[in-house]
């Protein structure tokens, strides 16, 4: 079993909110994104309070959609890293 520590955590910091990290650049395009959103709908009537609920709740999956799917890639990286780093330990 494997027990997470400090260094987990730092290391993952490092990585993603670095330059090329991912976390970064979702927050970039979800911002850009709300702003577009935001002019567009700016002078919008008051019925259109529904198509303004789905149009952000369309956004925000969309934005961060790509961000949840790398991550189960990177639980399966480090999975396979512990396995490795396991079986060079037993030998």
């Amino acid at each position: 079993v494997y027990y997470s520590n400090g260094d987990d955590i730092k290391f993952f910091a490092r990585v993603e909110l670095g330059r090329s990290g991912g976390i970064p650049d979702v927050a970039a395009f979800t911002i850009i994104l709300y702003c577009l959103f935001i002019v567009t709908f700016w002078n919008s009537k008051q019925e259109s309070e529904a198509l303004i609920l789905i149009a952000s709740g369309m956004i925000s999956f969309f934005s961060i959609n790509p961000y949840l799917i790398q991550l189960v890639y990177w639980r399966i990286h480090m999975i396979e890293k512990q396995r490795r780093s396991c079986t060079l330990l037993s030998q």
